[in-house]
């Protein structure tokens, strides 16, 4: 692995979050990694640490998503420690926090003098890179590179039965509604540890976190509003997928017409690219020297 270092993000909401820094502590361009639900810093290391060279660093960070349910330190200057434990992980995550996470990570990298800014989404971290670009039109990012942008809508209701389905959403509602918004979903309904508001958060079509909407037919205007430069890489057999990838490809194609926007399928390879690196990195340079 590269030359690396230890590193603490601190966001503007004063929430801590662990991280590496790979390459040179100095570089003209810094990659900002972004996991997906429930994943780690680690999770794309091998694809983070190929793209680190003399002109290239690359941060990897646990966001508020990071896990299944952790603890965040953030920091409190009243409290003894200096700091308060808050309940963080995937089942309790409020997915419009990424803003203050990523916010986090890019004041990191303009902090050791970053000239040029790429953020690196891998699933669910491609909804987060496209939502901080919408709401930081701004920001000094330069542009994003999204790796597997599927949507959880589409996965989850393509798989699950239309009963259920219904008796799912409307139990997470009526949690919200009666003030359990942040309390775990019913065993027997849904196994998996998400909150009620984290539930339909990923699974309710109106969510703002369904992004890439071409499973629900929503109007993708958040997306629609980035204008930075995109590079879309589908993997070719994502086992997330609800319909042929190509069709996604072409949806993609549709709703970023008129934007700097290159889209790309890595055939064969799974959600999480897994033996697929050496095609990603390749990729990814090529879509570096033209956008």
């Amino acid at each position: 692995m590269s030359e690396s270092k230890v590193i603490q993000v601190e966001t503007p909401k004063k929430y801590i979050l662990d991280g590496l820094l790979l390459g040179p502590k100095k570089t003209k361009t810094v990659f900002i990694f972004i996991h997906g639900l429930g994943d780690n810093l680690f999770s794309q290391m091998k694809l983070a640490d190929s793209l680190v060279s003399k002109n290239n660093s690359v941060i990897v960070f646990n966001n508020r998503g990071f896990g299944t349910i952790n603890r965040i330190k953030k920091i409190n200057k009243k409290s003894p420690k200096g700091y308060e434990n808050i309940t963080g992980g995937f089942a309790h995550e409020v997915f419009t926090d990424c803003v203050d996470d990523i916010d986090g990570a890019v004041n990191y990298a303009l902090n050791i003098g970053a000239k040029e800014i790429i953020l690196a989404g891998h699933s669910t971290g491609c909804q987060k890179s496209i939502y901080y670009l919408s709401k930081r039109q701004k920001t000094k990012v330069s542009g994003a590179i999204l790796l597997a942008p599927m949507s959880d809508f589409a996965d989850m209701f393509a798989l699950t039965e239309a009963k259920k389905y219904k008796k799912l959403i409307a139990t997470a509602k009526h949690m919200v509604k009666n003030n359990k918004s942040s309390e775990l979903m019913p065993t027997n309904l849904w196994p998996i540890p998400t909150d009620a508001q984290r539930f339909l958060s990923l699974f309710l079509p109106e969510s703002v976190e369904e992004i890439f909407s071409y499973a629900s037919g929503k109007e993708p205007k958040i997306l629609k509003s980035v204008k930075k430069p995109l590079l879309v890489i589908l993997a070719g057999n994502d086992e997330h997928r609800d319909r042929p990838i190509i069709e996604i490809s072409t949806w993609f194609k549709n709703a970023l017409i008129g934007t700097e926007a290159e889209i790309k399928i890595i055939n064969q390879a799974p959600h999480n690219f897994m033996g697929h690196v050496s095609e990603l990195k390749k990729t990814i340079k090529r879509w570096l020297i033209t956008y």
